[in-house]
């Protein structure tokens, strides 16, 4: 991946990609901000195509994880 990480709309996308409170609380929120952000990067072309698919690679990877963690949660103390 060729993404230049001092560009400051990338830390930000990085800043929220390892916000493990907001990817907890609110998976589907957090996946759909992230894919969003990255779009805006590569439409303002401050990263190319396959940038953008490796951000949404991780956006998607991270959402997944996180579905998984609620559901054990849940299992795990359904009343919580």
């Amino acid at each position: 991946m060729s993404i230049e990480r001092s560009i400051p709309a990338l830390e930000a996308w990085y800043a929220r990609y390892d916000d493990a409170s907001y990817r907890r609380e609110s998976p589907d929120a957090y996946h759909h901000d992230l894919v969003r952000t990255a779009e805006a990067l590569r439409d303002d072309g401050a990263i190319d195509w396959d940038d953008w698919l490796a951000l949404k690679a991780l956006a998607d990877e991270a959402h997944g994880r996180a579905l998984e963690e609620a559901v054990q949660a849940h299992v795990d103390d359904p009343d919580a």
